[in-house]
């Protein structure tokens, strides 16, 4: 499947950088190829992009409890999508799948309707919860999200949403319904069913400033399959270090529902950049209605002078492009961060998790980016004995 991948990727981007992809300066029509095939038809309007991302990533983590370490040294293809976005006559759709192991996942696949100053959105896409959540893959600042988006599992879902936004503000609303599994097997969903609403504002967005503020809920009914509170520490090589089961028949208890509250916040401030989100979720169902809370800082800066991107259309941070990238004879961009991230499940008897990151990212072009973390952190477990984690990690990505 990764082959068939690679070779669909390779045809498009040769087409489009040879005489089928080279768009005509006197036709307004037709193919063009800028980092990314696209062809469009002027007095129609339609028009397709081609899209996907190929991540490879590698680590050495490991795990010590009790004088004991578990190594996990290895590489994976992390990601490798193909698909397609576009208009036709004024819809607009998206269509991307996941191509690994064998199996085809949808990730967001849907059509946007526009309105008078509204977007309506049908099909499988995420759920308007969490800046990080929101921002691509491509544009996040570490290999992996916060652990918030994992343990409270923020993720794509088959509904209908509604969206608006005006010079400084975006607001989301939507009803979602259950997730497809491995479309080879099964185009079936599950029973689970959600309501998601965001807000986000923008009160300072100047040339020296820009400060992002969000909100967001979840109203989540888990049908009949419960559900469990899990999380990796900030690697997806390893084991998971956090597992709480609340499906059918566990002792914990199973959950029926759950509430969801974020709030996030950011500044972007020349080449530094701010980040930081808090998150809770009660669970109803066990005993005692459990709580979990999470949350995060990141601090970043671009060394090479850069200024991360951000839309305000969608509130959600964008493509950072090197202003001197390799090819045109420069060194690229070159950025460093670091982030606090920590987590507290006391409530569902899984203790408290703390990790640190630090990060390296080389902007080598507009599509291309090599990211090296280390990722340093503790699981505090009362009455047992915690687990240290340790470890770099390094990704090339690519996108188009």
């Amino acid at each position: 499947m990764f082959k068939r991948y690679l070779t669909s990727a390779a045809l498009v981007a040769l087409a489009s950088a040879t005489g089928l992809g080279a768009a005509r300066a006197d036709d307004a029509s037709g193919w063009e190829f800028d980092g990314v095939p696209s062809w469009s038809h002027a007095e129609s309007g339609d028009r397709f992009t081609f899209r996907g991302r190929i991540y490879l990533d590698a680590a050495n983590i490991d795990f010590e409890q009790a004088g004991v370490t578990t190594s996990f040294d290895d590489s994976e293809i992390r990601t490798a999508r193909l698909g397609i976005t576009g208009q036709f006559s004024g819809v607009g759709y998206v269509a991307e799948f996941d191509l690994i192991n064998e199996a085809v996942i949808a990730k967001d696949v849907y059509f946007t309707f526009h309105g008078n100053g509204f977007d309506i959105l049908a099909g499988h896409m995420k759920t308007p919860n969490s800046l990080e959540e929101q921002t691509s893959s491509r544009y996040i600042t570490f290999m992996e999200r916060g652990t918030g988006t994992d343990l409270f599992g923020l993720d794509r879902r088959v509904g209908l949403a509604i969206a608006h936004h005006g010079d400084n503000y975006t607001v989301k609303a939507g009803i979602y319904g259950g997730v497809p599994g491995d479309l080879t097997d099964s185009f079936e969903l599950d029973d689970s069913s959600a309501f998601a609403a965001r807000v986000t504002y923008t009160p300072i967005h100047t040339d020296d400033l820009l400060v992002h503020l969000g909100a967001s809920i979840r109203e989540f009914d888990y049908g009949d399959a419960g559900t469990r509170v899990r999380a990796r520490p900030r690697t997806h090589i390893t084991d998971r270090i956090v597992t709480a089961d609340f499906r059918p028949g566990r002792p914990l208890g199973e959950a029926d529902s759950s509430t969801f509250i974020g709030l996030e916040a950011a500044a972007i401030s020349g080449p530094f950049h701010a980040h930081a989100e808090y998150m809770t979720m009660e669970l109803d169902g066990p005993v005692g209605k459990p709580r979990i809370d999470s949350g995060f800082v990141n601090l970043g800066y671009f060394i090479t002078g850069e200024t991360r991107s951000y839309s305000t259309s969608s509130g959600t941070f964008s493509r950072t492009r090197p202003a001197t990238p390799v090819s045109e004879g420069g060194m690229g961009a070159f950025e460093i961060a670091g982030r606090y991230d920590y987590s507290d499940l006391n409530d569902v008897a899984a203790g408290e998790l703390t990790t640190w990151t630090l990060g390296l990212n080389w902007y080598v072009e507009d599509h291309f980016r090599v990211m090296a973390n280390y990722v340093t952190g503790e699981l505090a477990v009362a009455g047992g004995a915690d687990t240290d984690v340790s470890g770099p990690q390094v990704r090339v990505q690519w996108d188009f």
